[in-house]
C-alpha cells in the first residue's frame, strides 16, 4: 500500500470512529472547492460512510495549499443536488481522529 493510500485510509477510518458525535457541534474551518467525487457507501473508498472528494483552496488556519483530498462527510443528506464538477463552500469539524465535512454549499459559478 502506497503511503498516500495508507494515509487516505486511516483518514477514512479515523472518520468513522468520530462522525456520530459531531454533527451537533461546529464547525471549526470553512473551505471552498469543486467536488470531484460524491460517494455513498459503500465505496472503494469506505465501506459504511459517505466520502466526497474536494479540490480545495488553501483552508485557512489548516492548510496552506490547494489539493485535492477526500473527506468523510457527516450525512449522505449533505450530497443531495451534488454534482461532480459543482463549486462548493463546505464546513468542516475537527475531530479527534478526522476531519468531517458538516456542511456543503453549491455556489454560484
Amino acid at each position: 500500500m502506497t503511503k498516500v493510500a495508507g494515509a487516505l485510509a486511516l483518514l477514512l477510518w479515523a472518520g468513522f470512529a468520530c462522525a456520530a458525535d459531531s454533527k451537533a457541534a461546529p464547525a471549526d474551518y470553512q473551505g471552498t472547492g469543486i467536488v470531484l467525487a460524491v460517494l455513498p457507501p459503500p465505496s472503494d473508498l469506505h465501506k459504511t460512510r459517505p466520502v466526497i472528494v474536494i479540490e480545495h483552496e488553501p483552508i485557512h488556519g489548516l492548510m496552506d495549499d490547494r489539493m485535492s483530498m477526500p473527506f468523510i462527510a457527516a450525512s449522505t443528506d449533505l450530497f443531495r443536488g451534488l454534482r461532480v464538477g459543482d463549486r462548493i463552500a463546505f464546513s468542516l469539524k475537527d475531530t479527534p481522529d478526522a476531519l468531517l465535512v458538516v456542511t456543503i454549499q453549491r455556489l454560484t459559478k
